[in-house]
């Protein structure tokens, strides 16, 4: 579809709008593999041909779901950001926001997890996040920080995802950053 949003009246803004809230859910829960139009569609309670009005096929709508995906998360360290001073209290400050978001909004972790392992933009929006905070601390090598930030990255978003899932304890998130921060040092 070529319509802009902005271009959509309010109605077909919020059925649209439904798309995307049932495609987030579906991809968090069964992977761009696992997610089709027609769950996306019964799911949103939107008929198959209104989909298409929207969205020129499955890979469209994912495209947008990660595009506002990792906006969202961009926001979310930006503004995390704007009152930290770059380095480890940053570094532990946005470990700690992702596993609060696992616990705050369950869905959200599973859909970053998900797009995370066929959208490389996903893994390397938190590994250049990472990356940077972790540069202004120690004295590595590029190749270290390249490494140990991909690290931090893939072990964040595992964490995440068991509590997420509820297989990890809440009460634990303090434990699970210090452990990540250690390995910073």
């Amino acid at each position: 579809m070529n319509t802009q949003v902005e271009d959509l009246t309010p109605k077909a803004r919020r059925t649209r709008s439904t798309l995307l809230a049932a495609a987030r859910t579906e991809l968090g829960h069964r992977g761009i593999a696992g997610a089709n139009v027609m769950a996306v569609c019964e799911r949103a309670g939107v008929g198959r041909t209104s989909f298409y009005n929207y969205f020129e096929d499955a890979d469209a709508l994912v495209s947008v779901v990660a595009r506002e995906t990792m906006l969202e998360l961009k926001e979310r360290f930006d503004h995390l950001h704007q009152d930290l001073p770059r380095g480890r209290g940053r570094l532990k400050a946005c470990l700690r926001m992702i596993l609060d978001l696992a616990v705050e909004d369950p869905e959200t972790i599973l859909l970053l997890e998900s797009l995370s392992a066929s959208v490389p933009e996903i893994i390397e929006l938190l590994e250049a996040e990472i990356a940077e905070e972790l540069s202004a601390f120690t004295n590595s090598r590029e190749e270290d920080l390249t490494v140990l930030g991909q690290f931090l990255a893939l072990t964040i978003l595992a964490v995440a995802r068991q509590l997420a899932k509820c297989r990890l304890p809440k009460h634990d998130i303090d434990q699970h950053v210090e452990f990540m921060m250690r390995v910073c040092s």
